[in-house]
């Protein structure tokens, strides 16, 4: 469950208000239906976290004239008339000073794509887990497996004499097949491409089909192992098992 090399081309990744920008040239929406945004919550998981985005703060020129600064030409001529045009011009400058000089800072990544991205682990590592864990449930191929016999009913009903009980006619079903173990050793030939009339070669080597159980199985048990606690709870709990 590596995805780092799907996301690899992801250098900077940062929120604005249309969803994030990629490599500060690539627009991409918040939207699950999206490949690009489910590369960057791949990303995210891979270790990376994203920046926040710009928060921009205004310098005393835009405050005071925006709509909590001076009021309008005609609200003002008004109050030249009435003699408090004066006292609003102070009372802005006093509260929008010249040293408020703006600027830009960075805001908090957005919680919703990091709730998104351990969601998504969330879910690739269950279905990792089920996996492994049906690999590993496989016989081993060196092994084999034996066969199985259970008693079951056979849906035929018939009267017990000596109980006065119906009871159900059983009968043996072979539920698992045996399988025998794969030699361990196989014998291989290789012939010489170059020289048709060269004798071929054979050696005993370990049975390749044995080797790639080994490794598959190996493989299935390290993801087991690195299986958070909390997706093995829950995954117990959806399927019942211990």
């Amino acid at each position: 469950m590596n995805n780092e090399s799907n996301t690899a081309w992801i250098i900077s990744c940062k929120s604005q208000e249309s969803g994030w920008l990629v490599n500060g040239n690539l627009s991409v929406p918040s939207d699950p239906a999206n490949g690009h945004y489910q590369m960057i919550l791949d990303w995210i998981n891979a270790g990376n976290l994203p920046t926040g985005p710009d928060i921009i703060e205004p310098d005393y020129v835009a405050l005071r004239t925006g709509a909590d600064g001076y009021a309008s030409t005609g609200d003002q001529l008004g109050m030249i008339a009435d003699g408090t045009q004066a006292a609003h011009v102070e009372d802005v400058k006093t509260r929008f000073p010249k040293t408020i000089t703006g600027g830009t800072t960075i805001g908090n990544v957005p919680q919703d794509v990091l709730d998104a991205a351990a969601a998504k682990l969330f879910s690739q590592q269950t279905s990792a887990y089920a996996t492994a864990k049906a690999r590993l449930a496989q016989y081993i191929l060196s092994v084999g497996r034996e066969e199985v016999i259970e008693s079951q009913a056979t849906g035929e009903k018939i009267y017990n004499e000596e109980t006065f009980d119906v009871e159900d006619v059983m009968a043996d079903v072979i539920t698992q097949t045996a399988v025998e173990p794969l030699a361990a050793t196989v014998k291989v030939t290789t012939y010489d491409p170059n020289d048709p009339e060269a004798k071929p070669t054979t050696e005993t080597v370990t049975n390749p089909l044995i080797v790639a159980d080994v490794a598959e199985r190996a493989e299935a048990q390290a993801t087991v192992d690195a299986t958070p606690a909390d997706v093995i709870s829950l995954y117990n709990e959806s399927t019942g098992d211990e």
